[in-house]
């Protein structure tokens, strides 16, 4: 993006400012679908956990079941 040309129109000077603008900005435009993939990392590393838990639940009360069956 070069300064205005003493041949370019007017409005060419706002085209040119509104471009350099985006440029700067465009990192906000890619923000939703980096929040989005965060999220869903988020999400994945939750359930993991989650799912882990239940599993040692799950497995806790089949050694509970063992130890009642015993007695």
């Amino acid at each position: 993006m070069s300064k205005n040309k003493p041949g370019d129109p007017r409005w060419m000077k706002h085209i040119k400012a509104i471009e350099k603008h985006l440029a700067k900005n465009e990192k906000w435009f890619q923000s939703p679908e980096q929040k989005k993939q965060n999220f869903e990392k988020e999400m994945n590393d939750w359930n993991k956990n989650f799912e882990q838990g239940i599993q040692d639940m799950e497995q806790s009360f089949k050694n509970f079941e063992k130890k009642m069956d015993e007695d």
